[in-house]
C-alpha cells in the first residue's frame, strides 16, 4: 500500500471518528458528569424547627391566626457534577407499627407528592451541582389550634398533637394526619435526568407538645433515617 494510500485511510477514519464524536458527544460526557441525587435528615435547625404559621382568610386576606409549629424537612441535594432537572419528592408507602411491635401497610394512605421548602412547589426546575434544598415532610400545629387548622383526627384525644404530611393536596380520606404512633414513610426522590433515590424516614409521634424546642426534639417528636 502506497503512502498516498495509507494517508487516504488515516483521514478517512479521522472524518468517521469526527463524525461519530459529534454524534455521541452528549452521551459519552453524561458517562462520566452527571447529576446524584442523596437526601440527608437531622431533626435538628435548620432542617427541622420550631416556627410560627400564619393563617389567613383566602377570600379576604384577614389574617385569622399565628400559630407556633414544628416543621420537619428532609435536605435534598445533588452531588453530582452537572444540573439536576425536574425533581420531585413522593410519599409512595406509609407503615404504622402495631402493637406486637410489626409495622403494617397503611391501606387507605394516598401515594402523593410533598412540597418544597418555602415555595410550594410539587416539581422544582432543578438544583444546581453540588447545592441542596428542603422538601418538608410535615408539620406539628400546636395542638389547641388543631380544629381551627382542620388537622382534628376523630379519636384522637383534646391536646394531642397529630403531625399534618404536607402532600401536593389534602387528600379528602385525610390519610395525611398522623395519630400518634410510630411510623415508616417511603419516600422517592426522583428527576429527569437522574436516577430515583429511595429513602425510608421513621415518625415517632409521643402525642405530646413542647414549647422547648430541644424538649420536643427528645420527648415529643422523633425523626430519623429508617433501615
Amino acid at each position: 500500500m502506497s503512502s498516498l494510500e495509507i494517508a487516504a485511510w488515516v483521514a478517512a477514519i479521522a472524518t468517521f471518528l469526527a463524525v461519530l464524536v459529534a454524534l455521541l458527544k452528549e452521551e459519552l460526557v453524561s458517562v462520566w458528569r452527571k447529576p446524584s441525587l442523596k437526601v440527608r435528615i437531622a431533626l435538628a435547625p435548620p432542617d427541622c424547627h420550631k416556627t410560627e404559621m400564619t393563617v389567613g382568610d383566602p377570600r379576604t386576606g384577614e389574617v385569622l391566626g399565628i400559630w407556633p409549629c414544628y416543621y420537619l424537612r428532609i435536605w435534598v441535594e445533588n452531588d453530582g457534577s452537572v444540573r439536576v432537572n425536574y425533581v420531585e419528592v413522593f410519599a409512595r408507602r406509609l407503615e404504622r407499627k402495631d402493637a406486637d411491635g410489626q409495622f403494617k401497610r397503611e391501606p387507605q394512605f394516598l401515594p402523593i407528592n410533598l412540597k418544597w421548602s418555602h415555595t410550594g412547589e410539587v416539581i422544582l426546575p432543578g438544583i444546581s451541582s453540588k447545592m441542596g434544598r428542603f422538601c418538608d415532610i410535615g408539620h406539628i400545629i400546636h395542638p389547641k389550634h388543631t380544629i381551627a387548622a382542620g388537622d382534628a383526627i376523630e379519636g384522637v384525644a383534646a391536646g394531642a398533637t397529630v403531625l399534618s404530611l404536607d402532600v401536593q393536596v389534602a387528600p379528602n380520606t385525610r390519610t395525611h394526619l398522623l395519630a400518634p404512633g410510630v411510623y415508616k414513610l417511603g419516600v422517592r426522590v426522583a428527576a429527569a435526568n437522574s436516577r430515583p433515590v429511595d429513602y425510608t424516614i421513621q415518625l415517632t409521634l409521643t402525642g405530646n407538645w413542647f414549647d422547648d424546642q430541644a424538649k420536643m426534639f427528645t420527648d415529643g417528636v422523633g425523626f430519623r433515617r429508617a433501615y
